[in-house]
């Protein structure tokens, strides 16, 4: 009974981790969605979805960065656009991942060029192995000032909830 039981465990943990391949886009879409909290003029969180996100203005950015090989172009809204969509203070945000990594971003950081919520990369959407289905993505290369570790900090993959501290 045991080797059965094992056996079965096995197969459904190979067909459950396959799942996404076989799904694709829509397993990935279905992955991101992202929490928007704290300090709102609704009050209430906000859940987006990859549709959520694909409905405000797009913007791109073409960059390589130290976590991937090559030149990229990553694209998804502003943070800035979102931040102004859901009337949100203009207290810091708490940047959370996944992973439990979390951050406090100084609000002076955020600006109408940059950061973006990159819910794709090249045109596709990207999965948790690599660093997606959100990151917050700087033009690293277009000048010095996004290269310090202050924006790699910020610069949070996996991102699952942005927290909009009081001021």
């Amino acid at each position: 009974l045991t080797r059965l039981t094992l056996c079965t465990d096995v197969n459904f943990f190979l067909a459950t981790a396959a799942l996404p391949v076989f799904l694709g886009k829509a397993a990935l879409a279905a992955e991101s969605n992202l929490v928007l909290d704290g300090d709102l003029n609704g009050g209430a969180p906000v859940s987006l979805s990859d549709d959520s996100l694909l409905s405000l203005p797009q913007t791109h950015i073409d960059t390589s960065t130290q976590w991937t090989k090559g030149f990229h172009r990553f694209s998804g809204p502003l943070l800035a656009d979102l931040l102004s969509r859901y009337s949100a203070g203009p207290g810091d945000l708490r940047l959370a991942a996944i992973n439990s990594y979390s951050v406090t971003v100084n609000r002076n950081l955020i600006t109408q060029d940059a950061p973006i919520i990159a819910n794709r990369m090249d045109g596709k959407p990207f999965s948790r192995r690599k660093k997606g289905p959100l990151w917050v993505i700087f033009p690293y290369d277009k000048s010095a000032k996004y290269q310090g570790e202050l924006v790699f900090a910020a610069s949070v993959w996996q991102l699952s909830q942005i927290t909009v501290l009081g001021v």
